[in-house]
């Protein structure tokens, strides 16, 4: 049958504009926002969100569709034909145009996201493409069997049903493991994440082991052609992908080992250099000016003794980036740099408690301090007036602690603040009290 002959044929022609539809509506009400606002042409990031929505949508076409073909080959009595071809090459062609439209669910808003960031892709961002693109065809295998043995008008509709709540809903459920199975790759992958190997064959294998299950068990080899050898088989095959796949991942919380990405940096400057990723570098010159006289200042009020060599960028290392040093800070250049408080954020990390969790009205009358001696005041007096729960008063008796300690000479204010330090850890041990 020529191409497109075929492609006239099969369901996948009228499932196409549905698809085109469907891939579009979801990615400007959905992805197209947040990937502007907060993406930074960062690959993985450009890969992982608009998947997010299209894998249960994918997935569930690919098995409607499928069974569809199936049921339509069987109706046409297909089977009973003499053998021309293999009959892994009828239900071949039968499945690439499904494949084919179930797969651009998953390309065009990819392909969509790159194009509006004008970024391109690289090898570590498409692993979780690549594992979509191969559980879309391990679904069109599973609908493909099921249609078999079922009418299409039945199977294609509760294969399509089914399939979306198993995948749409795995996120929603307290039983972490399974949403690390499902095919559905939980993360959205922040600036500095990438998906792992492992976390991509942990959510394939599941479902591609049942779709090679089903295959085998259709299987016309010689040595496979008692029924009970085959089924045995497949029974072992489906059961051992999905035993490693739970192995893998129940020790998982609700997201997946993550790895870092690799992203290119630009450093400028030294004592201290100052580094940012290349991406969002356009001011890195301003930004070392900005934390150059920031140490400066901080330097004359006695809150640094020794500046650090380096300050690098949070944004390269992922939410889950290693605390500061004393001769490396990691500190938020770039959101700094978007709103404008690198100036700020550098004081605010010059401030080292000795403990993680310090009194926080200490660390505030701290912090207000620090941000009066370094001319950031203004800064943290709008950031404070953005907590509903910090009010004008409280704001107010804020300032006047602060004014009382700015009113004692230079090096008692510094007494005062390195005594405070201490003071914020203990009173959070006590609870708070005096």
């Amino acid at each position: 049958m020529r191409l497109r002959t075929r492609l006239r044929a099969s369901s996948a022609l009228w499932a196409f504009p549905v698809a085109i539809a469907l891939a579009l509506f979801y990615y400007y009400e959905v992805t197209a926002g947040p990937i502007s606002a907060s993406s930074y042409g960062y690959a993985p990031t450009l890969v992982a969100y608009p998947l997010a929505s299209m894998y249960p949508f994918a997935y569930a076409l690919a098995a409607a569709l499928g069974a569809w073909e199936s049921g339509r080959l069987a109706q046409g009595a297909v089977w009973q034909l003499a053998p021309a071809r293999s009959r892994y090459r009828i239900a071949a062609d039968a499945l690439g145009p499904v494949i084919a439209v179930a797969w651009l669910l998953l390309l065009l808003p990819v392909s969509m996201a790159f194009a509006q960031e004008g970024a391109t892709p690289t090898l570590v961002s498409l692993r979780p493409l690549l594992m979509a693109l191969l559980v879309c065809v391990a679904h069109s295998v599973i609908g493909f069997a099921v249609g078999l043995r079922t009418k299409p008008v039945f199977a294609a509709p509760v294969l399509a049903v089914a399939v979306w709540l198993l995948v749409a809903t795995s996120v929603t459920l307290d039983t972490f493991w399974w949403r690390q199975i499902s095919g559905q790759y939980p993360a959205t992958l922040g600036f500095g994440e990438a998906a792992t190997w492992t976390s991509m064959l942990a959510q394939s294998l599941p479902t591609c082991g049942l779709a090679l299950a089903v295959a085998l068990l259709w299987s016309s080899w010689s040595a496979l052609r008692r029924p009970a050898l085959r089924g045995a088989l497949a029974v072992c095959l489906a059961g051992a992908c999905a035993v490693s796949a739970f192995s893998i991942t129940r020790d998982w919380g609700p997201m997946p080992p993550l790895a870092k990405g690799e992203v290119a940096m630009s450093c400028t400057g030294t004592a201290p250099q100052v580094c940012m990723p290349e991406v969002t570098a356009d001011d890195l010159d301003a930004v070392h000016t900005d934390v150059a006289s920031a140490l400066k200042d901080l330097a004359a009020a006695g809150i640094t003794r020794t500046p650090p060599k380096l300050v690098t960028d949070t944004l390269a290392a992922g939410p889950g980036h290693s605390a500061s040093t004393g001769s490396t800070w990691r500190v938020g250049l770039t959101k700094g740099a978007e709103r404008g408080t690198v100036r700020y954020q550098i004081v605010r990390s010059a401030i080292a408690f000795p403990c993680r969790r310090p009194d926080l009205a200490t660390t505030r009358v701290v912090v207000g301090w620090a941000a009066e001696r370094t001319g950031e005041s203004k800064t943290l007096q709008k950031l404070l007036a953005q907590d509903p729960f910090y009010g004008t008063e409280q704001r107010s008796a804020l300032q006047r602690q602060v004014r009382a300690v700015l009113g004692k000479p230079g090096p008692e204010q510094t007494r005062w603040y390195r005594r405070q330090l201490t003071a914020a850890c203990a009173k959070a041990e006590n609870g708070g009290a005096a």
